[in-house]
């Protein structure tokens, strides 16, 4: 008789402890339902079209105001840029006047040449200046490799 008390009351202590986890299982939430105070506060956020739309449209008014800004110290750097090959060219013609007749005759035909690249560069500016968008960016690197050409036109002159 001790033996069927001894398997009676385990097995009652076994359907207990089985009963009791099945229970504690049972009211548990998965980690995936738990919310963290960071994600609680997100899901609160109500964000709308609109607040969409306002936000882009301020990003885009940012960014032209921004380009804006770009192009007028671009055309500030080459208006200082042309006042400077003026007062390179008229140097050269100050030069000019003391030098022999053929040592004139060179120099004229590179002032010549100076003249003809320095009027297509104000041509350039001008487009430049009317440009938007990837025309600008494609204007402005040819407008920067004519200055470069220039800037190596005006130091051979001087040499010479």
């Amino acid at each position: 008789m001790n033996w069927m008390k001894r398997t009676s009351l385990i097995t009652v202590l076994v359907l207990l402890t089985a009963g009791f986890l099945m229970a504690a299982c049972g009211e548990r939430k998965p980690a995936a339902e738990k919310t963290s105070p960071e994600r609680a506060r997100v899901e609160n956020l109500a964000t709308t079209p609109e607040d969409i739309r306002k936000e882009a449209k301020d990003l885009a008014k940012t960014a032209m105001a921004y380009t804006e800004e770009q192009k007028a110290l671009y055309r500030q750097k080459i208006q200082e840029k042309m006042a400077q090959y003026n007062r390179d060219l008229q140097e050269l013609d100050r030069k000019l006047a003391t030098m022999s007749a053929q040592a004139k005759a060179d120099l004229a035909a590179e002032m010549e040449k100076l003249n003809r690249q320095k009027a297509a560069m104000g041509a350039k500016i001008r487009e430049l200046q009317a440009a938007g968008g990837e025309a600008y960016a494609d204007l402005k690197k040819g407008l920067d490799r004519a200055m470069a050409e220039m800037d190596k036109a005006y130091a051979r002159a001087m040499k010479r």
